[in-house]
């Protein structure tokens, strides 16, 4: 009750600083937990499927074992590079020509590589969102406490002014509300920046992870193919069946 007291009997200065640190709180604490569950959900999967691409499956089974992650970030990266191998093998862009594969393999690779790196920054675009206000909270909400702190001070030298006095109850005031200022700040802005410096190196390694996994799955893609060019004796496709 003393501390709500001087709360509501504080300057209007003092009342907006402490207004701004509490909104500065409360929204923070709100960042926090709607982080940890983003980073917890999209999390789910990346594991299983980094482990199922890394059995060397073949694609058609590969394609098939993942649908349980469906939704995932991890799986919606894997389903953006499975379905440019569908998409170039039903416009029939495959050379007809052994010598010309290794070339043509080279430049799809590559091609799937952009398709990782535009996937990849699609998904972590949500990840880093509320992580800026978190770096403002944490960088901000000190000084602005010390703002609120040196005005306490003012006015409690002001007060000795007036009064000529210099007793505990003239200065009791306009310090307590540099105190609570101080705390105030400091209560907001300490878990803001843990919660940034945390949420920061989870990104950088689910981002690390999730290129990762999308690399294991261009590699099967790359085992694919040069199956069907090395296998001995059969041509990649038959004369009738080539692309024109």
């Amino acid at each position: 009750m003393n501390l709500l007291h001087l709360i509501l009997t504080a300057g209007p200065v003092a009342k907006v600083v402490l207004f701004i640190l509490i909104v500065f709180s409360v929204a923070t604490w709100t960042v926090i937990f709607v982080k940890w569950r983003q980073f917890k959900t999209a999390e789910k999967g990346l594991k299983e499927l980094s482990s199922l691409a890394e059995k060397g499956l073949d694609l058609a089974d590969f394609a098939h074992k993942i649908k349980r992650y469906k939704f995932s970030p991890a799986w919606k990266v894997t389903r953006l590079l499975l379905g440019e191998v569908a998409r170039l093998r039903t416009e029939g862009a495959l050379p007809t020509r052994k010598e010309l594969f290794a070339l043509w393999l080279e430049m799809f690779i590559k091609r799937l590589n952009r398709q990782l790196a535009v996937g990849c920054s699609r998904e972590l675009h949500p990840l880093k969102e509320g992580l800026p206000f978190l770096a403002i909270v944490g960088n901000s909400a000190p000084f602005i406490g010390l703002f609120g702190t040196v005005w306490g001070i003012m006015s409690a030298f002001q007060q000795i002014g007036l009064k000529g006095s210099a007793t505990l109850a003239t200065v009791a005031p306009g310090i307590a509300e540099a105190l609570i200022a101080t705390a105030l700040g400091l209560f907001a802005a300490i878990p803001a920046s843990m919660a940034y410096n945390f949420f920061t190196v989870k990104l950088d390694s689910f981002e690390e992870r999730l290129n990762e996994l999308g690399e294991l799955v261009i590699l099967l893609v790359e085992k694919e193919f040069m199956r069907e060019i090395l296998c001995e004796g059969e041509p990649l496709f038959d004369e009738e069946e080539a692309p024109e």
